[in-house]
């Protein structure tokens, strides 16, 4: 399949907001209402329960307009098919401290989320949408990109944050673990 990625971009702000609102998100139906925002926010789990979704989608629209919100999104000719989330990890609030102690100094990107239109999943769409972000990240001199994929789920529309052998392929490393949750780093200098 031919595929194109594109970047985050606020003339593609509408695009995203539509798309992610469009999807069918039976199996977690709390995802329907994050537009992507829930680790761009350091609110508490009781403050992020009570956003709604219009909340979450207005909020997405100005931080991408802004260019605080980046990532890339996927095209089936003129089809947005896919979503990734890829920044700085210093905009990434909700884990940006836990992150810490790998980080340390070094300007480092972070691919946190995957959203791929169930019709395409199993077609390389979220390497391809990782493959931008790895180089994007590389021409924009960061030190590294992290990663943290959560090991052992089987449930395919679960795997939002990218499968560790993904990863793995990529020439990510194992930074850090704590239960399921695995750290990985790729090192770009």
């Amino acid at each position: 399949m031919n595929y194109t990625v594109k970047p985050l971009s606020a003339e593609l702000a509408e695009t995203f907001v539509k798309y992610l609102g469009e999807l069918d998100f039976n199996y977690a139906p709390h995802w329907a209402t994050c537009f992507c925002r829930f680790y761009h926010t350091s609110c508490s789990s009781e403050e992020w329960q009570k956003r709604t979704g219009e909340e979450n989608r207005l909020e997405a629209l100005e931080e991408i307009r802004k260019g605080n919100m980046k990532g890339y999104l996927a095209f089936h000719g003129d089809k947005c098919i896919g979503w990734c989330n890829a920044n700085d990890v210093h905009k990434l609030k909700r884990i940006e401290k836990d992150l810490e102690h790998i980080v340390k100094n070094r300007k480092a990107g972070c691919v946190i989320c995957f959203v791929i239109d169930p019709e395409y999943r199993g077609q390389g769409v979220a390497r391809l949408l990782l493959n931008k972000a790895v180089e994007n990240f590389k021409a924009q001199g960061f030190d590294g990109v992290l990663s943290i994929p959560v090991e052992g789920i089987k449930d395919s529309e679960k795997r939002y944050r990218g499968t560790l052998n993904m990863y793995e392929e990529f020439g990510f490393k194992e930074a850090a673990k704590e239960d399921s949750n695995v750290v990985m780093w790729l090192g770009l200098k």
